[in-house]
C-alpha cells in the first residue's frame, strides 16, 4: 500500500506527465482567451506552474464534447475550442457551490464563441449545485463579441511569442489567484517606532 507522502508523489508525477508546458503559441484555447490572460499567460511560460492552475488546465483538456479548430483571416492563429452539441444548440455545464444570479462572463464569453466556431445560433448555460439544484441561462450569438474574443486571442498570442507579460486584469478572483504575488507588490509591515525601541528598553 502506498503512504500519503508517495501517493502524493506519485499524482504529482501523473499530473505532470499529463499536463505538459505548451509552446506552441499558434494555438490558443478558448477558454485561456475567457480567462485573466496574464494568468494564462504564466500558465504558459512558468518553468514551476502551481498545482490548482495544472489540475485546472487537466480537467480543461480532459472534458467531453466535440473539438474544433477555428482559423480566419483577421487573427494570426487558431483557436481550440469545444463544446457539447445537442441537436441545433450548444449546452455549457458548470458545477457551482451556490446558484448564480447572472452568467459568469467567462461562459458567456465561452459559449458564444463556441455558437460562432460551431456554426450555431444558440446555447444555453447550465449552472448545477452539489444536491441537484440548477438554473438554466438561454444565449443568441453576438458577433462583437465574438470579435473581442478573437482580439484577446490575438493580444496572448502575440504577447507570448515576444515574452511580454499582458497588463493586470483586476477582478474580485486576484485574492486567490495563484499568481497574485507577481502582480501586486507585498509590502512588509513594519512595528512602529517607539521611544522604548530607541533607548532600548521595550518592554516584552
Amino acid at each position: 500500500m502506498l503512504g500519503e507522502s508517495t501517493l502524493k508523489d506519485t499524482v504529482a508525477k501523473y499530473i505532470d506527465r499529463a499536463v505538459t508546458k505548451r509552446d506552441d503559441y499558434g494555438i490558443i484555447q478558448l477558454e485561456e482567451v475567457a480567462d485573466c490572460l496574464r494568468r494564462s499567460y504564466y500558465n504558459r511560460v512558468e518553468d514551476k506552474v502551481p498545482m490548482r492552475e495544472k489540475i485546472k488546465r487537466l480537467i480543461m483538456n480532459d472534458s467531453e464534447g466535440e473539438v474544433k479548430e477555428y482559423k480566419d483571416d483577421t487573427i494570426p492563429l487558431k483557436i481550440l475550442a469545444r463544446a457539447d452539441i445537442v441537436d441545433d444548440s450548444i449546452i455549457r455545464m458548470k458545477q457551482v457551490g451556490t446558484l448564480p444570479d447572472t452568467p459568469d462572463a467567462r461562459d458567456i464569453i465561452i459559449l458564444n464563441a463556441n455558437l460562432w466556431i460551431f456554426g450555431k445560433e444558440e446555447g444555453a448555460l447550465i449552472y448545477v449545485t452539489d444536491d441537484g439544484e440548477n438554473i438554466q441561462f438561454s444565449l443568441q450569438r453576438d458577433k462583437r463579441l465574438f470579435d473581442e474574443t478573437k482580439r484577446r486571442a490575438t493580444v496572448l498570442h502575440t504577447l507570448l511569442k515576444e515574452g511580454r507579460v499582458p497588463i493586470i486584469e483586476p477582478s474580485g478572483e486576484c485574492i486567490t489567484c495563484s499568481y497574485y504575488e507577481k502582480c501586486y507588490v507585498q509590502h512588509k509591515k513594519y512595528e512602529n517606532t517607539t521611544l522604548e525601541r530607541i533607548f532600548g528598553f521595550k518592554r516584552d
